[in-house]
């Protein structure tokens, strides 16, 4: 198993999933968001651990819980980093009316922030809103920036990105089965900053970063009480893995018929819906590595 630490910055409109799906991916993890953001952790079933971030916390702050958790958490995830790095700015300006100062001052802060991110003995993760693709600058100096995850400033949305190791855009896309309408999309693209180090993802997949990290090598182990989840993703892959290989795969049928074992064996409704998720999404990513060549020269 991968010993290296992941950093992941995960960017999308506001409403799409993206805070679920780190739940899913890293359930134990320390969660540092504003208030109410997690409250769509009760479609899984599972209470999170959650710092919330307030008008006393800030980026030097959350930086300072980083450097003091990451080794008691198997990951830290920063939500709606997007709305914090706002209220950092608005405090800088009133402090200093000096804007090119107030935003000297912003950048260092998330610079540091980004190096301790990446230095943490644990994996970091960002959840952030998105920027629509523009031009910057001024009349005789401008300059086309990408869509990317939204940070104030103009060299920011650029560098952030660069050092991660997934910058993930969440997309919608109902043409992928899943438990949400939204995936991740991390394959190229001409006007939004995405990447995949891991290298195991398709250009789009579902929102769970778990299933493509164990596909890496990483060990991404559940907590304790959600051990039990295990056994039933892995059967239920099993099945549904020979059906993802069909033009139009009818993967609720294997679904329904397996729904009474499932309810026979797990006592909550939304852990039954988990494991189901999870298995959909895992066959969905066994299938794609398993046509890995025949994808790349179909894509050609």
């Amino acid at each position: 198993m991968k010993t290296k630490k992941l950093n992941g910055i995960f960017y999308g409109p506001p409403k799409v999933g993206k805070t679920l799906a780190m739940v899913r991916a890293v359930p134990d993890a320390l969660f540092i968001a504003p208030r109410g953001s997690l409250l769509c952790a009760s479609w899984l079933g599972w209470e999170p651990k959650v710092i919330e971030v307030n008008e006393q916390i800030g980026i030097a702050q959350i930086t300072k819980m980083i450097e003091k958790a990451a080794g008691k958490y198997p990951a830290i995830v920063i939500d709606d980093l997007s709305l914090i790095a706002d209220a950092e700015v608005i405090r800088l300006k009133k402090a200093n009316p000096n804007g090119f100062r107030a935003f000297d001052m912003f950048n260092q802060l998330m610079f540091k922030l980004r190096d301790v991110s990446r230095q943490a003995e644990c994996h970091v993760f960002w959840t952030m809103h998105e920027q629509a693709p523009k031009e910057v600058g001024q009349e005789n100096q401008r300059r086309w920036v990408k869509g990317c995850p939204m940070v104030p400033g103009w060299v920011l949305p650029a560098t952030l990105p660069a050092m991660a190791d997934v910058v993930a855009r969440v997309v919608h896309d109902t043409s992928i089965p899943g438990a949400w309408p939204y995936v991740y999309q991390v394959g190229p693209d001409e006007n939004y900053i995405s990447g995949d180090r891991l290298s195991v993802m398709p250009s789009r997949f579902p929102l769970n970063l778990r299933e493509a990290m164990l596909a890496a090598g990483y060990a991404v182990p559940r907590p304790e009480p959600l051990l039990f989840l295990d056994e039933h993703v892995d059967a239920l892959c099993e099945m549904l893995l020979p059906e993802m290989a069909r033009k139009k795969p009818d993967v609720k049928s294997i679904l329904r018929e397996n729904l009474p074992e499932l309810q026979k064996n797990i006592e909550e409704p939304r852990h039954i819906r988990w494991a189901i998720a999870d298995a959909l999404d895992r066959a969905y990513l066994q299938h794609n590595n398993n046509n890995m060549l025949d994808g790349f020269i179909q894509s050609l």
